[in-house]
């Protein structure tokens, strides 16, 4: 079977979207399938608007990075000022705003490519970038099927616009991370739910840790990207309130990822609070794939306060290294910690409520154990690279 993936960028990207593509092109490459993984140039979603960054990606015969053009976003800003907000028009030239927007002669060359490459299937992703729309164009002219990991946000209006909508809709298979997720795509976009894969997420078996090390210190961890949703704010908040009190003067906090345009913000944030607060939070930019474990092992639990998220990758990731996570109440995370029973949910956009349920967990080690355990049976039963790409494959062939 010949198999196309996209991706709007490449590893080593932070972002879940991209990084669930690639695991899955490099399981289908594992099974003796033929495969092509075509992204930008670009390692961030930031990259698609920085026109400083002028970093040269090579491509190989496998993994083909097409270069962007970086300064459309304004001039189509400004087109769209003029049409109606409910016009097709005006809603294509959003998206276009959010994904990457390929050179014409690299696109075009690449495109010859894939009809010669002759894909049995397309799998692409996620919303809200311009990918699945280069892709429903690839699937018309090359005849392949599709499949779409939409990595949905339902609180975000950049997913809902009418383009990806149709896009969805025209698709011939729709891999779902959650049960929230597929019920949202029937009753919302009125899609057939046989098109529905419920798959879910993956990690890759080696994360999972086979000697458990109780941790030493009370150390909180976020990872993810820089950006204002994930509410790193909010959690520092929440620390900050914390840290004052003499019974967790020995309490830190890592915050790890990947910069965005909002990192500046969060700088600020951070300068503006007392030295003896700002000495307990550790930043850490761009690290490997490899070195994941080792920041989750040395953390207590992990906390993820978004405001809207597909999935939270992460959660199952520290799952596999039996840690604890503490998450917001939204619907997709609340229902993989319902499911797992491996951690806490706390009241969206409020500190004292994610205070409170960090105190929980710091304060009672045998709970801290029992859901870190409870998650890492979740994970392992369920969650990694080889099932999920089992039951997407013979959903797919």
């Amino acid at each position: 079977m010949k198999v196309l993936f996209i991706s709007h960028i490449f590893p080593p990207a932070i972002d879940g979207g991209s990084r669930v593509i690639y695991k899955l092109s490099q399981y289908f490459k594992s099974q003796q399938h033929q495969t092509l993984h075509l992204s930008s140039n670009c390692s961030s979603t930031d990259d698609f608007v920085n026109p400083k960054n002028k970093k040269n990606y090579p491509s190989n015969h496998q993994f083909i990075k097409l270069p962007v053009y970086k300064r459309f976003r304004k001039p189509l800003k400004l087109i769209n000022l003029f049409l109606s907000p409910k016009s097709h028009l005006h809603q294509l030239l959003n998206v276009y705003q959010k994904g990457p927007i390929f050179k014409l002669i690299p696109f075009i060359k690449t495109v010859i490519k894939i009809i010669k490459f002759k894909p049995d299937l397309i799998i692409a992703g996620p919303l809200p970038t311009t990918i699945i729309i280069y892709a429903n164009f690839l699937k018309k002219i090359t005849k392949s099927k599709l499949l779409i990991n939409a990595s949905f946000h339902q609180n975000d209006s950049g997913f809902h616009q009418l383009p990806l909508i149709k896009t969805l809709q025209q698709s011939d298979f729709i891999w779902s991370l959650t049960q929230f997720e597929a019920q949202y795509f029937i009753k919302k976009f009125n899609i057939d739910s046989q098109k529905i894969i419920l798959a879910g997420n993956g990690i890759d078996p080696s994360l999972i840790i086979k000697n458990i090390k109780k941790t030493k210190t009370n150390n909180l961890l976020f990872v993810g990207s820089f950006s204002a949703h994930k509410g790193i704010d909010l959690l520092i908040e929440a620390f900050s309130k914390l840290a004052i009190q003499t019974k967790y003067k020995d309490l830190t906090l890592t915050i790890a990822g990947q910069k965005t345009l909002y990192y500046p913000q969060l700088k600020e944030i951070i300068n503006s609070l007392d030295k003896s607060i700002k000495s307990k939070i550790k930043i850490v930019f761009n690290f490997p794939q490899s070195k994941l474990s080792q920041l989750i092992d040395k953390s207590t639990c992990l906390v993820l306060p978004s405001n809207h998220e597909s999935f939270g990758l992460v959660l199952i990731e520290s799952w596999a290294r039996s840690k604890t996570v503490i998450t917001s109440n939204i619907p997709p995370l609340q229902e993989l910690v319902k499911k797992s029973k491996g951690g806490l949910t706390f009241q969206k956009n409020n500190s004292n409520d994610l205070k409170t349920k960090i105190q929980k967990i710091i304060d009672n080690p045998k709970l801290n154990q029992q859901l870190a355990q409870n998650g890492y049976q979740y994970v392992k039963n369920n969650y990694t690279w080889p099932k999920i790409g089992k039951k997407i494959w013979q959903k797919t062939s």
